[in-house]
């Protein structure tokens, strides 16, 4: 069997499947260990599939995949700087709000007044640092389990202190908008999450940048009628 056949057999169990383990590649497409790696480098080149410990995975240029917090705070920065200082028109002072881990959030953080006089719930380690830093004194940090890629609190503890809050306004990430304006993130720890972020919101706002738009991600947490899009 010639290459090109081999990587066409690869993708096309692995878009059937999603997710595999290479000694099951091995064996179900009859392809030699040392065969099937070479043959998976090529692909990872390409592309064409996401590397996981002992696997791999189709990589679905359609779904919004997660990305590393600092790579995205320098993605559209004039955009989400505009949809920040949208955002921040929408607060009044003395309010108790709610700001949401991601890039967009964030950029609120960094623009939001101190004499706004706020009372912040944060679950992101980068808000809460960059809200110290512009002198808000007011500001509260979720529990629970700690997502190095995005800086975020998530899992059952955030679940359960956000049902003691009660905010006047929310602002939350979105991975992903599809043509049907549902709202996606890229797992369902961080769709929990915002699901009872809206619970406890009086009004809830999604920030969303241009890259957002016509695409899909993993979770759906709400569809347009639950959340308020703020966008450039």
């Amino acid at each position: 069997m010639i290459k090109f056949e081999r990587k066409k057999l690869i993708i096309d169990f692995l878009k059937e499947k999603g997710i595999s383990y290479n000694e099951v590649l091995s064996e179900k497409l009859n392809i030699p260990m040392s065969t099937l790696r070479r043959d998976l480098n090529d692909l990872l080149k390409e592309g064409l599939i996401n590397k996981m410990h002992g696997g791999v995975e189709y990589n679905d240029s359609s779904l919004v995949m997660e990305d590393f917090f600092e790579s995205k705070i320098n993605n559209n920065i004039d955009e989400k700087i505009l949809i920040a200082k949208k955002a921040i028109k929408l607060i009044k002072k003395n309010e108790s709000i709610f700001i949401d881990s991601g890039s967009n959030g964030f950029y609120v953080c960094k623009f939001l007044p101190k004499d706004l006089n706020l009372k912040i719930v944060t679950n992101s380690i980068y808000n809460v640092l960059e809200l110290m830093k512009q002198g808000h004194q007011k500001v509260y940090l979720l529990g629970g389990k700690f997502k190095p890629v995005t800086g975020a609190i998530i899992g059952y503890e955030a679940i359960q202190s956000l049902a003691n809050y009660s905010f006047d306004k929310a602002f939350i990430g979105i991975n992903a908008i599809d043509e049907q304006f549902n709202l996606y993130t890229t797992n369902s720890e961080h769709a929990q999450v915002k699901i009872e972020i809206i619970k406890c919101s009086k009004q809830t706002y999604g920030l969303a940048d241009s890259s957002k738009f016509n695409k899909k991600s993993f979770y759906l947490f709400a569809r347009e009628d639950k959340v308020n899009l703020i966008r450039k």
